[in-house]
């Protein structure tokens, strides 16, 4: 009986002592992660700098609810991790990337987004409204690598004060706003940049000089402000030479293109100054270049094209735009012999003369030879081109190369040929006289 009635005190004992291990395991378990206090603050700022009016109920931003834990309930827009550092050894986690999609949000930019998300590694506001001046006296997060708020309505000056010496910033988009003002040289303290776009605000002044000790900088955009200056400077070293890409389309930058500021960005690929005042001469150096690839400088002011070093064999060149300029002289001969030149636009110009045997073979090849590949594009209309045909073009189907011929000197230029459409060619009153002697080294080059 004795051993009956321990058996029944033990069972009586069990549930409470499986719900004391129960418990003293539980307590063992670390508590779920949640978002650290200020980075959810720095979120709430963010969606209450926003318009209410200007969050569809579709959107990513209208889905936050604070009522829940933005890292562990928000279906789009952040994204967090958990630090492993000593100043983070309980279990919150922080926030390190905001991504909101191109809804139409109208705001200013708080600056607790900022000040108040050490983690952060990547923003994105692009194409939205936000509006109003950038925060001032708020450097960008150390951690920041890529700072996206392009195609919305910023104004103001770029703030000088977010830019120092201990930011890792790799890629900054500002491009499609209405920032005003000049280009803070503070950027160079930006020494990890490598990607800095500008394009499409309202910056005025010139390059700053600082510029040219951002050695990680590769693409430099630019484009469609009021800019002005030397178009690469007055002196070699006002770009860096890591850069790989430079556009500068639509300013106010003016003088020659020279030799030497070319030559002191060896690793330059894409140079586009197209839409400038850019006068003077296309130096040789330019079209001889070891690296350059594209050379855009139509709709400027250059009145004349130095024949390349070594006749143009050597260049690397794959387009050239020359367009709306008001070269004179013959077409220049180096083109023809550039072996990787696809890409030839010099229309609207002042070119007189004949056309190049070797223009017309690289229009009419179907296929590429040892030496180059065909010209898959020749525009040459608005010119003052004159003479005969040469006997290739003729050969020259629809749905080949694109070229046009169109408003020259081309009286034998029938409008059957699809490169002879167009506008008309010019009276014969206008046109000055024909010259179409070539040198024969210069102009032959036959097919193998």
């Amino acid at each position: 009986m004795a051993s009956i009635g321990r058996r029944v005190l033990l069972l009586a004992l069990l549930p409470p002592l499986l719900l004391l291990l129960a418990l003293r395991r539980a307590a063992a378990l670390p508590a779920p992660a949640v978002t650290f206090p200020g980075d959810k603050a720095a979120l709430a700022a963010l969606k209450s700098a926003v318009a209410a009016s200007s969050v569809p109920p579709y959107s990513c931003l209208a889905s936050w609810d604070f009522a829940r834990d933005p890292c562990a309930a928000f279906p789009c827009g952040i994204r967090c991790y958990a630090p492993a550092t000593a100043a983070n050894s309980s279990s919150y986690l922080r926030v390190m990337a905001v991504a909101l999609d191109p809804a139409g949000y109208a705001g200013a930019l708080p600056a607790a987004v900022l000040s108040s998300l050490p983690f952060l590694a990547s923003l994105s506001l692009a194409g939205n409204r936000f509006h109003g001046t950038l925060p001032e006296g708020v450097p960008l997060p150390p951690a920041l690598r890529v700072l996206d708020l392009s195609g919305n309505a910023f104004s103001g000056a770029i703030p000088a004060s977010l830019f120092t010496a201990s930011s890792g910033l790799q890629e900054l988009y500002l491009s499609g706003n209405a920032f005003s003002g000049g280009i803070p040289p503070q950027l160079a303290l930006l020494g990890a940049l490598a990607r800095l776009e500008l394009q499409h605000n309202g910056l005025t002044g010139p390059l700053p000089r600082q510029l040219g000790a951002m050695r990680a900088l590769y693409h430099l955009d630019v484009s469609g402000n009021a800019l002005s200056g030397p178009p690469l400077g007055a002196a070699p070293g006002l770009l860096p030479p890591s850069l790989l890409s430079f556009a500068a389309r639509n300013n106010s930058f003016s003088g020659p293109l020279r030799a030497a500021a070319l030559g002191a960005l060896p690793a330059l690929r894409v140079l586009d100054l197209t839409g400038n005042t850019v006068s003077g001469a296309v130096p040789g150096a330019a079209l001889a270049h070891p690296a350059l690839q594209q050379l855009r400088l139509g709709s400027n002011r250059l009145d004349a094209v130095e024949e390349a070093p070594g006749g143009g064999s050597a260049s690397q060149l794959v387009e050239l735009d020359l367009s709306g300029n008001r070269i004179a002289g013959r077409l220049p001969g180096c083109l023809g012999a550039m072996p990787r030149l696809a890409a030839v636009a010099l229309d609207r110009n002042r070119f007189t003369g004949g056309i190049p045997d070797r223009y017309a073979v690289r229009a009419a090849a179907e296929e590429a030879t040892d030496q180059w590949v065909p010209f898959a594009r020749l525009m040459l209309q608005g010119n003052y081109l004159c003479g005969a045909l040469p006997s290739q073009l003729r050969q020259l189907k629809e749905g080949g190369a694109a070229v046009s011929l169109a408003d020259n000197c081309l009286p034998r230029c029938p409008r059957k040929f699809f490169f002879c459409q167009g506008a008309p060619q010019k009276d014969h009153a206008t046109c000055p006289k024909c010259e179409t002697s070539f040198h024969r080294e210069d102009a032959l080059l036959r097919m193998p």
